[in-house]
């Protein structure tokens, strides 16, 4: 009874003042944040912030802040706990949206300005301060809002949500400017790169073909698709997964591996929302990743990319991009065939061996582009292309923009 009727007034209000949707999205996920520390987040503690902000919406008055700086106590049935920890997220937000100041100003003007807050919950700010800007930076609804506004053709977008999971799948490269990636401080998220290349503004991460990035935690930042096209999957792993099979993760993780999704998967994906057995389907491909548990039944197979002698002629070709290098030079540094060579590169890649070490090369390339000053003459030397004219002739074909026009349209996303 309880979700509809908080279904219904978040309907209202997104559809009558999206700006006051979105803040009260922002302070409902502090809050959440806040109470979860002390107590369980209730269904009426949701119900009781959606209301405040419907009032809000029915007055000429919209000034959310006004009840952060009051004494009397109009909330949650007088529980002094909730109340406190409602005014603190309205507070939070105020100085970071109305005053504009950063993330540690914030902190510190509550420290100093507010004798409401207890030292014990001064400390909380300050030891779980990452965790806070997190979730103060992303907000997943104005994500999927973006992705349903500008995605109005099937055939490059996709999604799937359940209780376990959240699937987006993107195959056409539709933003026009730079986008917010997904952010969960509590799930799991894996982002399938099996073609093109992404960007991403934090520490400046570039997600290449046939890469997985997998993060929990940690909020990437805006990010943008570098190529002409993508093919690119994000899963998000719901807490409820972990919590049901009693699963612990770290709180942190950011890493990249080598990973490819095959074509059946694509298709299965696609297929989803159709198949009666959806869910067993997720389950078997969750706990395949997680716990490397493989099912009997038919399941999505996005296959991690291992085998020791493979990995160890990936690492190597990824640190000597500055070198020389070739089918022969593989040969002879590992002791196999060239038929083996190209068996495992068509089997893993679909491309052959010089075909990858030229796509990594122009990865490495735009890497160089955005992050260094190097001028197009010292890349193409750097990474051994034959002339300036054969190097920008490749980089086109990949990026569809000559090195000089892809720099001066994404570097300032990398300085930002």
């Amino acid at each position: 009874m309880l979700k509809n009727t908080i279904s219904r007034l978040e309907s209202l209000i997104k559809s009558s003042d999206k700006d006051l949707y979105y803040s009260y999205l922002k302070v409902l996920n502090i809050y959440k944040f806040f109470i979860t520390n002390i107590q369980e987040f209730s269904e009426e503690d949701h119900l009781e912030i959606i209301t405040f902000f419907y009032e809000k919406l029915l007055t000429e008055n919209k000034d959310i802040f006004s009840f952060a700086s009051g004494e009397k106590n109009v909330f949650f049935n007088g529980n002094r706990v909730k109340e406190k920890n409602f005014r603190l997220g309205l507070e939070y937000y105020r100085n970071r949206i109305v005053s504009g100041m950063s993330h540690g100003e914030s902190i510190l003007h509550i420290e100093k300005n507010n004798r409401l807050y207890s030292g014990s919950t001064i400390r909380f700010l300050k030891e779980n301060s990452q965790i806070l800007e997190e979730v103060y930076n992303f907000n997943e609804h104005i994500y999927q809002d973006k992705l349903e506004e500008v995605a109005s053709e099937d055939s490059f977008y996709n999604l799937y949500s359940d209780n376990y999971c959240d699937i987006i799948i993107i195959r056409k490269n539709f933003f026009s400017d730079i986008n917010p990636s997904l952010f969960s401080r509590s799930g799991l998220i894996l982002r399938f790169c099996e073609s093109g290349q992404i960007a991403f503004k934090k520490n400046n991460i570039m997600l290449n073909e046939k890469e997985v990035l997998v993060s929990k935690g940690i909020y990437l930042g805006n990010y943008k698709v570098l190529t002409s096209n993508i093919s690119y999957v994000t899963f998000h792993i719901k807490e409820n997964f972990f919590k049901e099979l009693g699963i612990d993760i770290p709180d942190y993780i950011l890493e990249k591996h080598y990973w490819k999704i095959t074509d059946r998967a694509l298709g299965i994906l696609d297929e989803l929302k159709n198949l009666k057995n959806a869910k067993i389907i997720l389950l078997n491909f969750i706990s395949e990743v997680i716990l490397k548990f493989t099912g009997d039944e038919k399941r999505i197979t996005l296959n991690e990319i291992s085998g020791s002698e493979l990995l160890k002629v990936l690492e190597y070709i990824d640190l000597n991009l500055e070198n020389s290098l070739s089918v022969s030079l593989i040969q002879k540094k590992f002791g196999l065939n060239k038929n083996s060579i190209l068996e495992i590169f068509k089997k893993n890649f679909g491309i052959s061996v010089s075909k990858y070490i030229l796509n990594r090369k122009l990865e490495k390339a735009s890497h160089y582009l955005l992050e260094t000053d190097f001028s197009v003459t010292e890349i193409t030397s750097k990474l051994n292309f034959v002339n300036v004219g054969k190097f920008s002739h490749y980089f086109k074909e990949k990026y569809s923009l000559t090195p000089l026009k892809f720099k001066k349209k994404f570097q300032k996303m990398s300085k930002t």
